[in-house]
Formats: C-alpha cells, sequence, structure tokens
C-alpha cells in the first residue's frame, strides 16, 4: 500500500511541477522541487499583512484553493488539525484564494470550515501568477528555508504532511 502511495505522491508531484512549468507568456522561472521560492506578500481576511520572508525558519505550507472544490472541503479540516497540532513547533498554513467572486465569499467559506490559519483573498491572482499555479487545489509544501519540497496536487492527507514534515515538526 505504501508503493501505492509513493507512485501516487510521484505523479502529483510530476504533474503540479509540469504545471508549474508550464508556458505563460511571462518570465515567471520554473520552480522545481529543491528551489528556493520567492516570497510573497498579501493581506488576509482579517487585515493582516502575511509574508512568505517573515517565516524564514519555519515550515510552510501554501495552498492555492478553490471556493467549489470538493478536494478543498474534504482536506481542509486535515490542514486545520495538522496546523493545530503543529503550529507551537514552529508551522505556518496559508492559503490564497483567487477565484472568488469578492472577500465576503471567501469569508464565508473560511468560517465554514473553522480555518484558524490565515487566508488570502487575492483577486488578481498575483500569487498564483508569481508560481505559475494553472490548476488549483495545489498545495506547496516548504522547508524552513523555504525550498519547495513538494507541489501536491489535488486532496492531501495528514500522511502525505506528515512524510513531508516530520523531520521539522516532531
Amino acid at each position: 500500500m505504501k508503493t501505492r502511495s509513493s507512485v501516487y505522491t510521484f505523479f502529483a508531484i510530476t504533474a503540479a511541477i509540469m504545471l508549474l512549468n508550464s508556458c505563460t507568456g511571462e518570465s515567471t522561472k520554473a520552480i522545481r522541487t529543491g528551489d528556493t521560492i520567492a516570497s510573497f506578500s498579501g493581506t488576509d481576511l482579517e487585515g493582516r499583512t502575511f509574508s512568505l520572508a517573515s517565516h524564514k525558519g519555519k515550515p510552510v505550507i501554501v495552498r492555492f484553493f478553490l471556493l467549489n472544490c470538493p478536494y478543498c472541503k474534504a482536506d481542509t479540516p486535515i490542514f486545520s488539525e495538522f496546523y493545530d497540532k503543529y503550529r507551537q513547533k514552529g508551522l505556518e498554513i496559508v492559503y490564497v484564494n483567487n477565484n472568488g467572486a469578492n472577500a465576503e465569499e471567501v469569508k464565508i467559506f473560511t468560517r465554514e470550515l473553522k480555518i484558524d490559519f490565515p487566508v488570502i483573498f487575492d483577486q488578481e491572482g498575483k500569487i498564483a501568477k508569481q508560481y505559475n499555479v494553472k490548476v488549483q487545489p495545489l498545495t506547496l509544501v516548504l522547508s524552513p528555508e523555504h525550498k519547495l519540497l513538494a507541489a501536491l496536487l489535488g486532496g492531501v492527507s495528514e500522511a502525505e504532511l506528515n512524510e513531508l514534515l516530520s523531520q521539522y515538526i516532531l
């Protein structure tokens, strides 16, 4: 069963990397596993500024999500539990949305799912464009040095998060 999970993870990472490398007509550098991710900043739904650079030295999960996505609704409780369990050990999670009609619509989603970590409504999609995100949901898992450990397309399990981040949070 672990082999099957590893194969699925390999294909998900490969697909995500291919999507991140796709042509956009802009000069966005392709992101590859092991690359240090450029910082971004945005305002979360509470009006606070979130800057990836301010979390240097901590593992970070960046999730590009959709409001109408069944994976996003199904695995957000996993992210919330993971965050509650490991935030005292430095873990940061940030959700980024660019498909809502307005910030209020995104706030409703976060209230319904009881999200306790920062959520950025990136109406113009600048953050997704910076990372050349073409398909969502996409989860970027970053080491404390903000090197890309994995780009996971679709739903994410607690086992995957544990496997990728255990050396940094346990």
